[in-house]
């Protein structure tokens, strides 16, 4: 409140911006100080004061074209050998297989094969694919991932399936009893329409040999 002998508040304007100019030399003060002070003590200095934003970050580098991506990996063709190029192929290959999968090429890695089959509905949709007795014969971990892994195995190239076996009769019965395939079966009739049992047989192809040939011998 202005008084008498400052009508107008100057004093007391005065006074407070002094006072805050004192606060804020005090501060600037202290810090100057304490540079000062690891300068002579051989400490690494802070950062100055700074009243600037920080800097931003840079922008992300933009992806490899893909004509020059292409040209490099076409160059590359050109220095590789056959086992080069079969080696990087099949390390790729194995970087996309889980250790269920590893099992069920290990069960056929004799040469042998496994029934599999498919199961449609009345209108031959697919209720359930590549079921196969190799998930019981490899000890998966997850055994109802079965056709999943089967599936997966003939994307990569690594099985092939083929006509159904009849020495294999006792092999299919016991899988067409399990219970996926028996819940495939009731879920693909209709009335008095059954569902549509495809039987098969599954086992590694030539590259699916030639990938387990390569890891199973000597390190290299």
């Amino acid at each position: 409140m202005a008084s008498r002998l400052d009508p107008f508040g100057l004093m007391k304007r005065t006074f407070d911006t002094l006072e805050v100019s004192a606060k804020v030399g005090i501060r600037v003060a202290a810090w100057a100080g304490s540079q000062l002070s690891e300068a002579l003590n051989g400490a690494p200095s802070r950062a100055p004061l700074q009243l600037e934003s920080s800097r931003r970050p840079d922008p992300v580098a933009s992806p490899e074209p893909l004509r020059d991506k292409m040209e490099r990996l076409q160059s590359r063709a050109l220095e590789q050998t056959t086992k080069g190029g079969q080696t990087e192929l099949f390390h790729r290959i194995l970087d996309q297989i889980v250790p269920d999968e590893a099992r069920i090429l290990s069960a056929l890695s004799d040469g042998s094969v496994s029934p599999l089959v498919n199961v449609r509905g009345w209108s031959r949709a697919g209720i359930l694919e590549n079921a196969s007795l190799v998930g019981r014969t490899a000890n998966l971990a997850l055994p109802l991932m079965t056709p999943t892994y089967v599936g997966h195995l003939l994307s990569l190239g690594l099985l092939q399936v083929g006509a159904e076996d009849p020495s294999l009769k006792d092999d299919y019965q016991i899988l067409m009893a399990e219970s996926p395939v028996l819940k495939a079966i009731k879920a693909g009739a209709r009335g008095p329409i059954p569902a549509r049992i495809e039987k098969a047989t599954v086992r590694l192809s030539g590259l699916g040999l030639a990938l387990w040939d390569a890891t199973s011998g000597p390190s290299s």
